[in-house]
């Protein structure tokens, strides 16, 4: 076999790479030695070390290693933030808030759907961990949505932090101003 531009057969051009090109050079030898580690790596399966652990987790504190929460710890997770982030505007002082929901949130779980002539069927789809976990397989989360909003600030008998306190409930949780509510914390100058 003949290549048609330099008139070499197979075997002379094996030959003439091997002498250019083997041995690799130090730095050829160092991008293909990192380019193996990375496969190795990607290969790897991200769950490895709770398969081979063969611990089951509570589903909470599954839930919570994974960066979902719970209903209540959702719920509470986000009162904490909010009193966070006012307790660090000018003029609001300390905070408390409480939040109120509407609903509980929903998960879409995968579903198989089975065809046949007469009828359909539907199958929920599992995830298996360790051979012996079975979970449904989750494809959306939606948390519940925020319903209302109390506020009660040390600052909060100002009209001016009033009105960011509202803009910033309103900003966050996409509600009418009339469902949030601000009041000035009792003892407070």
């Amino acid at each position: 076999m003949r290549d048609e531009e330099e008139g070499d057969t197979v075997p002379e051009l094996w030959n003439k790479w091997k002498k250019k090109y083997w041995p690799p050079k130090k730095d050829q030898l160092l991008i293909l030695v990192l380019s193996g580690l990375l496969l190795a790596v990607a290969a790897i399966p991200a769950d490895r070390g709770k398969a081979k652990a063969g611990v089951q987790e509570e589903p909470a504190l599954q839930a919570q290693t994974e960066g979902n929460h719970t209903d209540g710890d959702y719920e509470e997770h986000m009162e904490q933030k909010l009193q966070e982030m006012l307790s660090q505007v000018e003029g609001v002082g300390a905070v408390q808030v409480m939040l109120t929901f509407e609903g509980t949130g929903e998960k879409q779980v995968e579903k198989d759907q089975t065809v046949s002539e007469s009828s359909s069927q539907e199958e929920t789809v599992f995830e298996e961990e360790g051979g012996s976990i079975r979970t449904p397989y989750v494809t959306s989360e939606t948390n519940p949505r925020v319903e209302g909003v109390l506020v009660i600030a040390e600052g909060g008998g100002s009209s001016r932090v009033q009105q960011e306190i509202l803009e910033a409930a309103q900003a966050l949780f996409g509600i009418e101003a009339h469902k949030i509510k601000i009041m000035k914390m009792e003892g407070s100058k």
